[in-house]
Order: structure tokens, then C-alpha cells, then sequence
């Protein structure tokens, strides 16, 4: 497949876990003459002394959380600098895509918010084999995005009955065509 070259931009995935972030972020990235790929959970794991899993709620959590963002702003903006189109994989909700938004306010930004079904999010996730702690957090999340996705500034993918590639392809064309 010939890669495509674009004006350069960064495209955040988010979603609940196990919404197909990470799988779609790669094939997207693939498709590109320039592209990569920053895993916000990988930046967050980097702290060892003291790491906070992003949930339940505490102020040590929105700390790191909060950093992390901030280093996966930095980081895309570095690789766009140099010409590089960036796909973030993060799980976010207001605040979070805010402080995206507002780090990237003069860039060609998009977010998509990969929503399927309860049903579809936790097939894939038994399939996957998961720890249930992760189950039960992905079922929580799946109803705050639910509850909350009209209030994100998102564009909302539902790829329930979708199999990758035409996930990857309806978000493609919309990056395309801006």
C-alpha cells in the first residue's frame, strides 16, 4: 500500500479500555508517509517509585495523569516540529481532552472517541483475557463515555460491528478530507 503524504497533524483515540485504541492508532499510523504512535499508559508506567493506577480517584492520580498528558503533548509537538504526524492512544474525559485541546490549539488537531457497544467492548474484552479488575473499570468507563460523549468534542466512532479496517478507514477519510 502506498503511504500517504499530508499535511501533518496529531489525532487522539480515545475510548474505554478495550474500545480498540491501541489497534487502531498502529493501523492508522501505518498508512502514513510520517507517523507515531505515543501510548499514554506506556509514559504513565515509566513511574516506578509511587506509581498511581489511574483509578479510583486521588490527587496523586490526577497528578500523574495529568502529567502524562502533559509529556504526550510535548512529545507529539516535538515529533510535528520535525514533521511527523502524531496518533495519541489515551483514555480521557473532559478535563483531560481539554488540557489536550489546549496544548494543541494552533495545530491541526482531531479527537474520535471509539464507542461500541457494552456488549461488543466486553466480548473483545473476555476474549482478551484480562485481569477482572480491568472488567470491571472498563464497564465504568464504557458508562461515564456513555453519559458524556455529547459533551466531549469528539468525533464518535461506533465501531461495534466494525471490524478494524473499517474503523480505521472511517477515521482515515476524516483526517483526509480536512
Amino acid at each position: 500500500m502506498q503511504k500517504i503524504a499530508t499535511k501533518v497533524f496529531i489525532c487522539l483515540i480515545t475510548g474505554p479500555a478495550g474500545s480498540g485504541k491501541s489497534s487502531v492508532s498502529k493501523a492508522l499510523a501505518s498508512k502514513f508517509e510520517r507517523s507515531a504512535v505515543i501510548e499514554v499508559d506506556t509514559l504513565r508506567h515509566m513511574i516506578k517509585g509511587g506509581y498511581a493506577r489511574p483509578w479510583p480517584h486521588s490527587e496523586e492520580v490526577d497528578l500523574q495523569v495529568s502529567l502524562s498528558v502533559k509529556n504526550a503533548c510535548d512529545m507529539a509537538n516535538n515529533l510535528l516540529e520535525k514533521g511527523f504526524s502524531v496518533f495519541i492512544d489515551d483514555v480521557v474525559g473532559r478535563k483531560l481532552l481539554a488540557q489536550y485541546s489546549d496544548s494543541f490549539k494552533d495545530k491541526n488537531f482531531k479527537a474520535f472517541l471509539l464507542m461500541p457497544s457494552l456488549e461488543a467492548l466486553l466480548a473483545r474484552f473476555d476474549n482478551r483475557g484480562d485481569d477482572k479488575d480491568l472488567r470491571v473499570r472498563t464497564i465504568e468507563l464504557h458508562k461515564n463515555f456513555s453519559e458524556k460523549k455529547n459533551e466531549l468534542n469528539c468525533q464518535i466512532i461506533n465501531s461495534s460491528d466494525q471490524t478494524l479496517e473499517e474503523t480505521v478507514d472511517e477515521i482515515y477519510k476524516s483526517i483526509v478530507s480536512s
